[in-house]
Protein backbone atom coordinates (compact mmCIF):
# COMPACT_ATOMS: atom_id res chain seq x y z
CA UNK A 1 0.00 0.00 0.00
CA UNK A 2 2.89 2.10 0.51
CA UNK A 3 3.76 2.35 -3.34
CA UNK A 4 0.10 2.80 -4.64
CA UNK A 5 0.37 5.87 -1.47
CA UNK A 6 3.27 7.05 -2.76
CA UNK A 7 2.61 6.76 -6.75
CA UNK A 8 -0.84 8.74 -5.85
CA UNK A 9 1.34 11.56 -4.78
CA UNK A 10 3.32 11.34 -6.94
CA UNK A 11 0.56 12.03 -9.57
CA UNK A 12 -0.04 14.85 -7.67
CA UNK A 13 2.98 16.53 -7.54
CA UNK A 14 4.26 16.22 -10.90
CA UNK A 15 1.03 16.13 -12.52
CA UNK A 16 -1.22 18.65 -10.59
CA UNK A 17 -3.91 15.41 -10.48
CA UNK A 18 -5.95 16.93 -7.64
CA UNK A 19 -7.75 13.01 -8.07
CA UNK A 20 -4.62 11.33 -7.53
CA UNK A 21 -4.97 13.02 -3.89
CA UNK A 22 -8.66 12.83 -3.22
CA UNK A 23 -8.09 8.84 -3.88
CA UNK A 24 -5.25 8.93 -1.18
CA UNK A 25 -7.18 10.99 1.43
CA UNK A 26 -10.03 8.34 0.72
CA UNK A 27 -7.67 5.30 1.50
CA UNK A 28 -5.39 6.86 4.42
CA UNK A 29 -8.17 9.64 6.18
CA UNK A 30 -10.34 6.41 7.44
CA UNK A 31 -6.81 4.65 9.07
CA UNK A 32 -5.29 7.99 10.07
CA UNK A 33 -8.83 8.76 12.04
CA UNK A 34 -8.68 5.76 13.45
CA UNK A 35 -5.40 5.87 14.48
CA UNK A 36 -6.13 9.32 16.70
CA UNK A 37 -8.90 7.78 18.29
CA UNK A 38 -6.61 4.95 19.33
CA UNK A 39 -4.36 7.42 20.68
CA UNK A 40 -7.33 8.89 22.97
CA UNK A 41 -8.92 11.65 21.16
CA UNK A 42 -12.27 12.15 20.87
CA UNK A 43 -14.41 11.53 17.22
CA UNK A 44 -14.99 15.39 17.08
CA UNK A 45 -11.40 16.17 18.11
CA UNK A 46 -10.00 12.98 15.91
CA UNK A 47 -11.84 14.71 13.38
CA UNK A 48 -9.67 18.22 13.55
CA UNK A 49 -6.76 16.90 14.35
CA UNK A 50 -7.13 14.26 10.84
CA UNK A 51 -8.24 17.99 8.59
CA UNK A 52 -5.11 20.07 10.38
CA UNK A 53 -2.77 16.97 9.65
CA UNK A 54 -3.98 16.68 5.59
CA UNK A 55 -3.99 20.78 5.66
CA UNK A 56 -0.48 20.46 6.83
CA UNK A 57 0.40 17.64 5.04
CA UNK A 58 -0.27 18.97 1.93
CA UNK A 59 1.60 22.18 2.42
CA UNK A 60 4.72 19.71 2.38
CA UNK A 61 4.36 16.45 0.60
CA UNK A 62 5.74 17.86 -2.49
CA UNK A 63 9.02 18.23 -1.18
CA UNK A 64 9.82 15.01 0.02
CA UNK A 65 7.89 12.27 -1.34
CA UNK A 66 10.14 9.26 0.28
CA UNK A 67 7.73 8.30 2.60
CA UNK A 68 4.38 10.20 2.50
CA UNK A 69 2.44 8.04 4.39
CA UNK A 70 4.94 8.31 7.73
CA UNK A 71 5.21 11.87 7.21
CA UNK A 72 1.18 12.20 7.32
CA UNK A 73 1.29 9.92 10.87
CA UNK A 74 4.32 12.10 11.97
CA UNK A 75 2.29 15.43 10.90
CA UNK A 76 -0.66 14.22 12.87
CA UNK A 77 1.35 12.63 15.58
CA UNK A 78 2.83 15.95 16.14
CA UNK A 79 -0.65 18.02 15.47
CA UNK A 80 -1.87 15.40 18.94
CA UNK A 81 0.97 16.20 20.93
CA UNK A 82 0.37 20.11 20.36
CA UNK A 83 -3.50 19.67 21.22
CA UNK A 84 -2.84 17.44 24.10
CA UNK A 85 -0.01 20.71 25.82
CA UNK A 86 -2.95 23.64 24.55
CA UNK A 87 -5.96 21.74 26.06
CA UNK A 88 -3.60 20.39 29.22
CA UNK A 89 -2.36 24.21 29.23
CA UNK A 90 -5.66 25.93 28.80
CA UNK A 91 -6.00 28.97 31.04
CA UNK A 92 -9.78 29.14 30.90
CA UNK A 93 -9.20 25.45 33.45
CA UNK A 94 -6.76 27.59 35.50
CA UNK A 95 -9.06 30.12 35.99
CA UNK A 96 -12.12 28.42 36.88
CA UNK A 97 -9.73 26.46 39.39
CA UNK A 98 -8.90 30.01 40.93
CA UNK A 99 -12.49 30.81 40.84
CA UNK A 100 -13.50 27.41 42.66
CA UNK A 101 -11.03 28.24 44.97
CA UNK A 102 -11.67 31.57 46.14
CA UNK A 103 -15.43 30.91 45.26
CA UNK A 104 -16.22 32.24 49.22
CA UNK A 105 -15.05 35.64 48.46
CA UNK A 106 -17.66 36.03 45.79
CA UNK A 107 -20.80 35.61 47.84
CA UNK A 108 -22.64 38.30 45.63
CA UNK A 109 -22.25 36.38 42.51
CA UNK A 110 -24.68 33.19 42.28
CA UNK A 111 -22.22 30.95 40.70
CA UNK A 112 -19.00 31.56 39.15
CA UNK A 113 -20.30 31.40 35.48
CA UNK A 114 -22.04 35.18 36.61
CA UNK A 115 -18.90 36.16 38.00
CA UNK A 116 -16.67 35.19 34.88
CA UNK A 117 -19.73 37.05 32.49
CA UNK A 118 -18.92 39.98 34.89
CA UNK A 119 -15.40 40.64 34.26
CA UNK A 120 -15.44 39.62 30.38
CA UNK A 121 -17.78 42.45 30.19
CA UNK A 122 -15.36 44.90 31.40
CA UNK A 123 -12.89 44.21 28.87
CA UNK A 124 -12.63 45.83 26.00
CA UNK A 125 -14.83 44.31 22.57
CA UNK A 126 -12.41 43.38 20.46
CA UNK A 127 -10.69 40.81 23.95
CA UNK A 128 -14.90 39.95 24.81
CA UNK A 129 -14.59 38.38 20.53
CA UNK A 130 -11.74 36.87 21.37
CA UNK A 131 -12.81 34.85 24.22
CA UNK A 132 -16.21 34.13 23.24
CA UNK A 133 -14.78 32.86 19.67
CA UNK A 134 -12.41 30.69 21.90
CA UNK A 135 -13.49 29.54 24.43
CA UNK A 136 -17.59 29.73 23.73
CA UNK A 137 -18.03 28.84 20.36
CA UNK A 138 -14.61 26.95 20.77
CA UNK A 139 -12.21 27.91 17.73
CA UNK A 140 -8.98 26.89 17.59
CA UNK A 141 -6.04 29.77 17.86
CA UNK A 142 -5.50 28.94 14.67
CA UNK A 143 -9.05 29.67 12.98
CA UNK A 144 -9.27 32.44 15.01
CA UNK A 145 -5.74 33.36 13.16
CA UNK A 146 -7.56 32.51 9.51
CA UNK A 147 -10.38 34.34 10.27
CA UNK A 148 -8.52 37.17 11.70
CA UNK A 149 -6.07 37.46 9.12
CA UNK A 150 -3.26 37.64 12.38
CA UNK A 151 -0.58 34.58 12.95
CA UNK A 152 -1.71 32.23 15.00
CA UNK A 153 0.84 32.92 17.57
CA UNK A 154 -0.71 36.59 17.95
CA UNK A 155 -4.02 35.03 18.56
CA UNK A 156 -1.93 32.53 21.30
CA UNK A 157 -0.69 35.65 23.20
CA UNK A 158 -3.37 37.83 23.18
CA UNK A 159 -5.77 35.14 24.46
CA UNK A 160 -3.03 34.06 27.35
CA UNK A 161 -2.97 37.93 27.82
CA UNK A 162 -6.79 38.60 28.65
CA UNK A 163 -6.95 35.25 30.62
CA UNK A 164 -4.08 36.84 33.21
CA UNK A 165 -5.86 40.04 32.90
CA UNK A 166 -8.75 38.05 33.94
CA UNK A 167 -6.89 36.52 36.79
CA UNK A 168 -5.66 39.65 38.10
CA UNK A 169 -8.80 41.01 38.46
CA UNK A 170 -10.24 38.29 39.74
CA UNK A 171 -7.28 38.46 42.65
CA UNK A 172 -7.83 42.41 42.89
CA UNK A 173 -11.48 41.84 43.46
CA UNK A 174 -10.51 38.62 46.07
CA UNK A 175 -8.53 41.18 47.94
CA UNK A 176 -10.93 44.12 47.72
CA UNK A 177 -8.22 46.29 46.12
Amino acid sequence: MQNSAKQLLEHYCKDADNSAFSKFYRIESPRLWQFLRNRGCSEDGALELLSEAFLKFIQVVCKDLRSPVALLYRIAINSHIDSYRRDKASPIDQLDIDIEQQADHKTEFQNRQDYIESLLKKLPQDEQNLMFMRYRVGLTHKEIANMMELPEGTVRRQCASIIKKLKQQWQDDANGT
